[in-house]
């Protein structure tokens, strides 16, 4: 094979080879975001850092924002008075985090816990399954909140912003925090979510806002990685009625809590 020939055909499968994943599309061409996903946290299988499930088809991406690499996109600012309260609580997040007494983690805290979660997507209505506290949220396409029950996960309602799918969630119950640090929230949390498929993953960004409690909107951000077929969310159980905590955890967690 002459040189220039060869140069093109190497060029054409390099070419190939680094062209972007089709993402798969309903029959409406739409994304379509159906199938069991993978978001951050501490693996509860052993690995350190990446999925945590040993089967995940791709490893886990790495998330933006540039706020320290954890999904953050910039600080979190409370009003100088709350944050004044959750610093004062810092001694004993270990035991009053809600998901300690099994209460749901709230949106979006409960992607960064580190089990699977299945989307099913279908025209009218997004599902979201969670394996963490089993929970699980019906995503409506259009319509209004009208006067949701407050609840953990929220009130969700979902639109199209050309190929991202945009969830905007109200209707909170003030039970939930945002992390483990202790920022906790009240009824007026409002998070906007917006979810873009790359393929084998989903760039996620959730923007939160709590006018009583914050001085400016906070955005977190995740990747989720697509999980093998056959992979899916599993029996989740949590211990209930924890009235001993502090030798459940040991002393070695409340020793890190209270630094």
């Amino acid at each position: 094979m002459k040189p220039l020939a060869f140069g093109i055909l190497f060029s054409a499968a390099l070419a190939l080879a680094q062209a972007p994943k089709a993402i798969p599309r309903t029959p409406d061409g739409k994304p379509d975001f159906t199938g069991a996903w993978q978001g951050g946290g501490v693996s509860l299988y052993g690995e350190s850092e990446g999925n945590t499930r040993a089967t995940a088809a791709i490893p886990q991406a790495a998330r933006g924002g540039g706020g320290g690499g954890r999904g953050r996109g910039e600080r979190l600012v409370y009003k100088p008075e709350i944050e004044a309260k959750v610093q004062a609580a810092r001694g004993t997040t270990w035991k009053d985090d809600p998901t300690v007494k099994c209460l749901l983690p709230g949106v979006p805290r409960i992607f960064g816990m580190p089990m699977p979660f299945e989307i099913v997507q279908t025209p009218k209505q997004i599902a979201i399954l969670y394996e963490s506290f089993h929970g699980w949220r019906l995503i409506p396409f259009g319509g209004s909140h009208g006067d949701p029950d407050p609840s953990f996960l929220g009130d969700s309602i979902a639109s199209w912003d050309g190929d991202t799918l945009v969830v905007d969630v109200v209707g909170f119950n003030g039970k939930i925090w945002l992390d483990g640090a202790g920022h906790f929230t009240d009824e007026q949390l409002h998070v906007a979510e917006r979810y873009t498929l790359n393929g084998d993953t989903i760039s996620y960004e959730a923007t939160i806002t709590d006018p009583p409690l914050m001085d400016k909107p906070y955005t977190q951000r995740m990747t989720f990685t697509r999980l093998k077929e056959g992979e899916r969310p599993r029996e989740y159980e949590c211990i209930e009625n924890n009235q001993d905590l502090e030798h459940l955890t040991g002393p070695s967690v409340k020793a890190t809590a209270e630094k």
